[in-house]
């Protein structure tokens, strides 16, 4: 765009002559507007990325304080006794990865350093699974020591009490990264044993319990005994038949390969999902790789679970 005026001769500016002279151009007129326009642009994203930057952060900070609320109401109910609550009911979004992620974060608290006794697979066969809409298997973490197990079991303070019949594998070789397979796994595992778990599934809302709900809450671990321990070259997991007796009546029945269809498939899930969660696998710690047969729920009386020639166990349960 330019400007043209009329010479005092009346002749155009515009002429060939005289163009040069009387054009003026006004692009610099224009550049100021642009350059408001673009400050104007870059103002609004500026202020859309300030608001979405807010927003993410209200997001972030709401999911803390609801990771925390989890993790405080697990371990107020472990520290007072009381039913576990479902982690689903405070977190409706919560996943099977975030359950595991709280309960790593309320077991170390619990563990306070120390490191734990062993590991433990739970909902090791479709039924199991099916019952509590459950993908797969699932573990946790096992705090207290076979030898600190009560004698006497009460159901008044263990009121989700079941009984399981299960194979217990010894760590006898630091695992601290995933294994490529069952022979890396046996390298690493120096005894075999019989043994009871005494799993509590003690909680507020029973009938909407699912897997989420249990990893979160270290898949229900109370207590658990075992036999002696012998090594896998002598015993193999696989062949067992073990048999739940309480007060005279056969409670259950199970066999090896209930778990996962092959107990070291079992043992190998277990410590690589465990090796997942941030643990290292050390000398000593034991695998209880899930129920034989059925989950049984306590009932009083005195229970023995028959392992043939693997000897056996006994537990007491009262009210």
């Amino acid at each position: 765009m330019f400007i043209t005026t009329q010479r005092e001769d009346g002749s155009s500016a515009n002429s060939a002559a005289n163009s040069r002279v009387f054009q003026f151009h006004l692009k610099p007129l224009v550049w100021p507007h642009r350059r408001s326009q673009r400050a104007s642009a870059c103002s609004i994203r500026v202020k859309r990325l300030a608001k979405s930057a807010c927003f993410i952060g209200v997001l972030a900070l709401s999911g803390c304080l609801t990771q925390q609320r989890i993790d405080d109401a697990i371990l107020d109910a472990w520290t007072h006794d009381t039913a576990l609550p479902l982690a689903t009911r405070i977190d409706e979004t919560l996943t099977i990865e975030r359950a595991y992620a709280v309960q790593t974060r309320v077991v170390r608290k619990t563990l306070r350093g120390e490191a734990p006794v062993g590991f433990k697979a739970g909902l090791t066969s479709q039924s199991a699974q099916d019952r509590f809409n459950a993908h797969g298997p699932i573990a946790g973490v096992l705090l207290v020591p076979a030898s600190a197990t009560p004698r006497e079991l009460r159901l008044s303070e263990l009121r989700g009490l079941y009984v399981e019949l299960e194979v217990a594998l010894r760590v006898g070789k630091r695992i601290d990264e995933r294994l490529a397979d069952i022979e890396a796994l046996k390298a690493h595992i120096d005894g075999i044993a019989p043994a009871i778990e005494l799993p509590n599934l003690d909680y507020d809302m029973p009938e909407r319990l699912t897997a989420t709900d249990i990893v979160a809450s270290n898949v229900a671990a109370a207590y658990f005994v075992t036999g002696e321990f012998v090594s896998p070259s002598r015993r193999d997991p696989n062949r067992v038949t073990a048999t739940l007796v309480c007060d005279g009546h056969k409670a259950n029945v199970g066999v090896g390969r209930d778990s996962m269809g092959d107990q070291w498939v079992a043992a190998l899930w277990l410590a690589n999902t465990m090796i997942d969660q941030g643990w290292v696998l050390e000398p000593g710690q034991v695998l209880l790789t899930g129920a034989l047969g059925a989950m049984v729920r306590a009932r009083p009386g005195a229970c023995t679970a028959e392992f043939g020639d693997w000897g056996s166990l006994d537990v007491r349960i009262v009210p």
